[in-house]
């Protein structure tokens, strides 16, 4: 039988009725009496360390612990800390001037240091630079303009982000998705390569947010893992600096000799047509949204959106009363490998 905390009404009334029942003589019940008082004291501290016991258990749980609390149950599954973005950014200048390893560029109040000593050849020179400060932030597209934070003889103050762009940047992973994580690995235990262990191992590592196995996807003794960096600023496909980071954890952290590959899935982009009533922007955000959780909580590399689900995530949405949906009309099966990925919302007039 379950415990049930009593109130504190309960509690002054217990209290109240064993004073009385040790008091003497009729005074003991009047309306008006100290046993009232003393009661009332005497409960509300019992009633905070029932709170208190109640509260000590919920820590004694993962899916119930407070987030700061939530490191005493991750053994095995470390969270996944902010990843640092780099990437090659292009120098002009002189012929023969030297750039040292260490220089300050900035953009945007964000900072970043080459990571290697270069001489301009030609007037050019691409160096690998890394953000100062960990996070998602520090992602850069090509082509931005960086500018250096103190001159550099003979280079000039402006460079350019090449064309593999800064990437790599990551927040520190959320509470939520490290509490899922922490009952994943509760619900079964590592086994150095078995089923599950790859996906675990990639999600392990910073930027990567859902991760799938393929076992013998590219024949008999390899393992193909598709991953997605869902929170990164440029895009949810991975970066091949990501795709490298995680084939190296994973070569870490294996004791089976088969051949892995990590890859990204093939995107299918996901472009509902369909009309809603009331038809205004509060009630197409809602709409959005709620197809956008659906195709990050059901979409898997050649799995299927039901045409169920996706009538329930219109139909369920903030303030819709009505909807007309006319792509799709039926089940979405994508093909080996392809993966649905947000693509927004077709409305019809």
């Amino acid at each position: 039988m379950a415990f049930n905390r009593p109130s504190l009404p309960d509690l002054i009334k217990r209290v109240d009725t064993d004073l009385v029942s040790r008091l003497p003589g009729a005074q003991a019940v009047l309306a008006q009496r100290l046993t009232r008082i003393l009661a009332t004291g005497e409960a509300g501290v019992a009633h905070g360390l029932y709170g208190y016991l109640q509260w000590q258990e919920l820590q004694m749980f993962p899916e119930t612990c407070d987030d700061e609390l939530l490191h005493l149950h991750s053994v095995g599954v470390p969270r996944r800390q902010a990843g640092t973005a780099s990437g090659p950014v292009i120098f002009t200048g002189t012929a023969g001037a030297v750039l040292d390893a260490g220089t300050l560029a900035q953009v945007d109040g964000l900072e970043y240091r080459t990571i290697q000593d270069a001489t301009l050849v030609g007037g050019t020179a691409t160096v690998e630079v890394e953000a100062l400060a960990a996070g998602s932030a520090g992602s850069q597209a090509a082509g931005v303009q960086v500018t250096l934070v103190s001159p550099v003889l003979g280079v000039n103050a402006t460079a350019t982000v090449g064309a593999a762009g800064i990437t790599g940047g990551a927040d520190i992973e959320t509470f939520d998705s490290w509490r899922d994580r922490i009952m994943r690995r509760r619900a079964r235990i590592p086994r150095g390569g078995a089923e599950g262990d790859w996906v675990e191992w990639a999600l392990q590592v910073p930027g990567v947010t859902r991760a799938w196995e393929d076992p013998m996807g590219m024949g008999p003794g390899t393992i193909v893992i598709r991953i997605m960096a869902d929170d990164a600023e440029d895009g949810p496909m991975p970066s091949l600096q990501l795709l490298q980071e995680v084939f190296d954890y994973i070569a870490a952290q294996r004791n089976v000799t088969a051949h892995v590959y990590v890859i990204p899935p093939v995107p299918a982009p996901f472009v509902p047509q369909l009309r809603v009533t009331p038809d205004n922007s509060s009630t197409r955000s809602a709409v959005e949204q709620a197809l956008q959780d659906l195709i990050l909580r059901a979409g898997q590399p050649g799995g299927t959106l039901t045409i169920s689900s996706i009538r329930t995530a219109i139909g369920t949405a903030a303030g819709v009363t009505d909807y007309e949906l006319e792509w799709p009309t039926a089940n979405v099966i994508h093909a080996h490998g392809h993966l649905p990925i947000w693509g927004g919302v077709e409305w019809q007039a």
